[in-house]
């Protein structure tokens, strides 16, 4: 498992953790998200690995291109978007557990995505406790 590193978010509103350990994508419990696409509202589920494009839908299409509407599958309030993707999609910020942030597209099939740490200590943190449990 050497060179994958596990993303664990929560919502920004609500502070609840996104992690679904019910739902498994690559093996590890998946994130989940509402989401809304084109009519059809439901969950997606994604990989905590980062780098990794597997995902799971439900009540959803997977519509290769289409755009989503994501929002917290606890508070319902939409993940917020400080930016939009080379793809011309909006990029979502999800709030990492150990602090900082991953911007992921809102476009299936992009593969665009970002880790982003206010403080160098966090993202230190986020790469030691992935050591100790053998994944980074």
């Amino acid at each position: 498992m050497g060179g994958r590193v596990r993303i664990l978010v929560k919502c920004s509103t609500c502070k609840k953790s996104l992690m679904n350990p019910d739902v498994r994508v690559d093996d590890l419990p998946s994130i989940h998200l509402g989401a809304k696409v084109i009519e059809k509202t439901g969950n997606i589920y994604l990989s905590q690995i980062y780098g990794s494009l597997n995902k799971k839908f439900e009540d959803v299409d997977d519509i290769k291109d289409s755009v989503a509407l994501f929002f917290c599958p606890h508070c319902h309030n939409p993940f917020p978007v400080h930016e939009m993707c080379e793809c011309g999609a909006p990029m979502i910020d999800l709030n990492l557990e150990v602090g900082g942030v991953i911007k992921i597209g809102t476009r299936n099939g992009c593969e665009h995505r970002s880790l982003q740490f206010v403080e160098p200590d966090d993202m230190f943190s986020l790469f030691h406790d992935q050591d100790k449990s053998g994944l980074s």
